[in-house]
C-alpha cells in the first residue's frame, strides 16, 4: 500500500486527537493563570483576538499553565474563568512571551455550588424551576416499593431487593473517581444498515408499536461546493408532492439524512419524492431523489467557502437515584471530554450547556445551563450535581430533551451541534409522551442537533431501540457502557453482531473528532492519529476439517492489499491478494458510503469517489468478526 504523506505545509502537529497547526509559528504566548487567593486556575479560557478575529481559543491545563503558537503581531488576549472577573491583555509577540495572571474571584463565588434544589442557569444568572420537595425516596422506602422492574437481565447486590431505583454502592468503590475508568462501545447503525433493518424487524420488532417509531424510506444527500469541498449547515427538505415530509441541516462532511417516515402511524404513499437544499448563497432541487439502498444523492453547488468554526455541544443527564453507582464516574468522564474537545483544533469556538434531570414529583424535574463559551463555567455545573430522588423505572426523559432542544439558544451557523443524552431508564410510555418524542426527534434533526445516547446500567431493550432510532433520525449513533471496568452494576449487551470496547472518554473524544473535523478552504486536510494503514493482515479462521463431522480446524491466513493513489483526486485503485466479497467505503464516522464487491486477486478495481467531499475516509475489509481498516485522503 502506498503511504499517505502530505506536503510539509499540510501537516499538523498531533495533541490528544487532532491538532491543526498548519503553521510553524517561531514566536508564542505562554504563562499561568490563578486566582488572586493564589490557587491555580485549571480549565480557564485563553482566547487571543487580532482586532475583532479569533486567532486562538485554548485552555489551561489542570495546573493553570497555558501555550499558544504565534506569529509576529500585537494580540488581544481574553483570559475567563467562573466566578472571575475577566482578564484581558494586549501583547506585542517578538519572541517568546511570557505572562502570569492572578484573576480576581467575585465575591459570591463557589468552587463548588449544589444545584440540587433544582436550578436554571443561563449564563452566570441563576433562576429557578424546580417542583415542590415531595417525599424523598430514601433507601428504605425504595426497597420497601414494588417496582416497575424493567427485564434486565442480571441481579442487584444481596443488600438491595428487586427495586429498580436504589442507590445502589459503586461496584468495585476503592476504584478512584476520576475520568478514564468507564469503558464503552458504540453501534452507528448507519455503518451497519443492512444488519439494523434485520434487527428491528426481528428483535427489536416488538418495540415498534410500543414506542410507534420507525425510520423508514432513508434518504442521504451529499452537499458538495464546486471545488469538492463538504457544504455544512445547509437546510435539506424531503417532499412528498407538496407535503413536507423531514427536513435535516448537513453535516461537517456535507451530508443530511432524511426520512420519508418516522412514526409509523404517519406512513404516506410513496412515489413523488423531491429533496429541496438551501444553503448560504443557493438553493438547488434533486426531483427524482433515490433512496440509500441505491446509493447516497450526491450534488454540486456554486458557493463560496467559508469557515464555520462554532461548536454546539449540550450534555443531558439522568440524576435520579439509580444512576448513583456511575454518575459520579460519569460526570469525571464529561469534564474530561469538554477540555480535550478544545485540543481538536484551537479555532474552533466551542460552547457547553447542561441539563440534568429527574421525575415528576422529584426535588426538581430539570436544572439546566444554557450554552456558554467559559468552561469552567460547565464544569462547575456538573460537579454541582448529585444522584437522587427518582421511585420508577420511567423518568422525564422527554421533558429534558425539550428543555435542550427548543429552549437552548444553539448557534444558527455552527459546524456541528451535538447532543449527549445519558441515561439508564426510558420516558414514560404514555400517547402524549410518545408523540412529543417524535416531534423532539424531528425538531432536532431540523435544527442540526445530532442526539448521540450514552446508556448506562439498567437500560432494558425497549429503552434500547427507543434511542438507537432517535440516533437514527438525528444522524447520531449509539454509545453504551459496558462491564469491562468493572464500575457499577450489571450492562446489558445491545443487539447486533459485535462492537469494539474502549474508554468511553476515548470513544466520545473519537465521536467529536469525526463530528468536527473539516478540510479548510485552501483544501489542507490535517493527519489524523489513526493506526490503520495496514499493508496486510492476518488472522485466524475457523473451518470444517472434512474427515471428522466434529472437528474444527484453525487457519492462519494473510490478507494483503494496497490502494491509490493516495492522496487521491477521486479515483482509487485497490488490488488484493485474494477474493475479497465485499470492501466497504466509510465516512469518518463509520457511515457507510459504498460497497466494491466482488474483488479478484490480481485485479485491478477502479472505485470512484469523485462524487464526495474533500476528507479522510476509510476502506474497510471485514474478515469474520474483525475489520482491518486503512485511510483514504481525498482531495481535490
Amino acid at each position: 500500500m502506498i503511504k499517505a504523506f502530505l506536503p510539509l505545509k499540510h501537516i499538523a502537529l498531533l495533541t490528544m486527537f487532532i491538532a491543526l497547526s498548519l503553521i510553524t509559528f517561531g514566536q508564542s504566548i505562554s504563562g499561568s493563570v490563578e486566582s488572586n487567593t493564589g490557587s491555580s486556575l485549571g480549565y480557564a479560557n485563553v482566547n487571543i483576538y487580532q482586532g475583532d478575529e479569533l486567532v486562538a481559543s485554548v485552555l489551561t491545563d489542570k495546573t493553570g499553565s497555558f501555550h499558544v503558537a504565534l506569529d509576529t503581531g500585537w494580540y488581544r488576549c481574553e483570559i475567563e474563568y467562573a466566578g472571575h472577573v475577566k482578564e484581558t491583555r494586549n501583547i506585542h509577540v517578538t519572541g517568546d512571551e511570557k505572562e502570569e495572571v492572578a484573576m480576581e474571584a467575585g465575591d459570591d463565588y463557589e468552587p463548588r455550588p449544589d444545584y440540587g434544589s433544582g436550578v436554571t442557569v443561563t449564563g452566570s444568572d441563576v433562576s429557578y424551576d424546580a417542583y415542590a420537595p415531595d417525599d424523598y425516596y430514601d433507601a428504605e422506602s425504595v426497597r420497601s416499593t414494588e417496582a416497575k422492574a424493567p427485564s434486565r437481565g442480571f441481579a442487584y447486590s444481596s443488600s438491595v431487593k428487586s427495586s429498580s431505583r436504589e442507590t445502589t454502592p459503586i461496584a468495585g468503590s476503592q476504584i478512584g473517581i476520576e475520568a478514564g475508568k468507564l469503558t464503552a462501545g458504540e453501534i452507528n447503525d448507519f455503518s451497519k444498515w443492512e444488519l439494523w433493518k434485520d434487527i428491528s424487524n426481528d428483535e427489536l420488532l416488538q418495540y415498534q408499536d410500543i414506542w410507534g417509531i420507525k425510520p423508514l424510506d432513508r434518504f442521504s444527500v451529499q452537499v458538495t461546493n464546486q471545488n469538492g469541498l463538504p457544504i455544512a449547515n445547509a437546510s435539506v427538505l424531503l417532499l412528498n408532492g407538496d407535503a413536507e415530509l423531514y427536513r435535516a441541516v448537513t453535516d461537517n462532511t456535507g451530508k443530511a439524512e432524511l426520512w420519508g417516515q418516522l412514526a409509523i402511524a404517519s406512513a404516506s404513499e410513496k412515489g413523488n419524492y423531491r429533496i429541496e437544499i438551501k444553503g448560504k448563497d443557493f438553493e438547488e432541487t434533486i426531483k427524482r431523489p433515490k433512496s440509500i439502498d441505491k446509493g447516497v444523492n450526491t450534488i454540486s453547488v456554486e458557493q463560496d467557502c467559508y469557515d464555520l468554526n462554532k461548536v454546539d455541544i449540550a450534555f443531558v443527564v439522568d440524576a435520579t437515584g439509580s444512576m448513583g453507582d456511575e454518575l459520579e464516574f460519569l460526570k469525571a468522564e464529561l469534564n474530561e471530554v469538554i477540555f480535550n474537545s478544545k485540543k481538536i483544533d484551537n479555532k474552533l469556538l466551542f460552547r457547553f450547556a447542561n441539563v440534568f434531570y429527574r421525575d415528576q414529583g422529584d426535588f426538581y424535574l430539570t436544572s439546566s445551563m444554557d450554552f456558554t463559551t467559559v468552561l469552567s463555567e460547565a464544569v462547575r455545573f456538573v460537579d454541582g450535581h448529585s444522584a437522587g430522588g427518582g421511585g420508577d423505572y420511567e423518568e422525564a426523559v422527554e421533558s429534558a430533551l425539550d428543555t435542550a432542544i427548543n429552549k437552548f439558544n444553539w448557534s444558527e451557523d455552527a459546524r456541528a451541534r451535538i447532543l449527549f443524552l445519558v441515561l439508564d431508564a426510558p420516558p414514560h410510555n404514555t400517547p402524549e409522551i410518545k408523540e412529543q418524542l417524535l416531534r423532539l426527534g424531528e425538531k432536532a434533526a431540523a435544527k442540526g442537533v445530532r442526539i448521540v445516547p450514552i446508556v448506562a446500567s439498567g437500560i432494558n431493550k425497549s429503552a434500547e431501540y427507543l434511542f438507537r432510532s432517535l440516533a437514527l433520525a438525528t444522524n447520531g449513533t449509539y454509545v453504551f457502557l459496558t462491564n469491562h471496568s468493572g464500575i457499577g452494576n450489571e450492562h446489558m449487551e445491545p443487539s447486533t453482531d459485535e462492537y469494539k470496547v474502549e474508554l468511553l472518554s476515548g470513544l466520545l473524544e473519537r465521536i467529536l473528532v469525526s463530528y468536527t473535523y473539516m478540510p479548510n478552504c485552501d483544501q489542507d486536510i490535517p493527519e489524523l492519529p489513526i493506526d490503520i494503514d495496514q499493508d496486510s493482515i492476518q488472522y485466524t479462521e475457523t473451518s470444517i476439517d472434512s474427515t471428522s463431522s466434529d472437528s474444527a480446524i484453525q487457519v492462519e491466513n494473510t490478507f494483503s492489499w494496497k490502494y491509490y493513489p493516495n492522496p487521491s483526486s477521486g479515483k482509487l485503485y485497490v488490488e488484493v491478494n485474494q477474493f475479497v466479497k465485499e470492501l466497504h467505503i466509510t465516512d469518518m464516522s463509520g457511515k457507510l458510503l459504498q460497497i466494491i464487491a466482488n474483488i479478484h486477486p490480481e485485479e485491478k478495481r477502479m472505485v470512484d469517489l469523485s462524487s464526495y467531499s474533500s476528507g479522510i475516509y476509510l476502506i474497510r475489509y471485514p474478515h469474520g468478526k474483525q475489520w482491518s481498516s486503512g485511510k483514504i485522503i481525498l482531495q481535490r
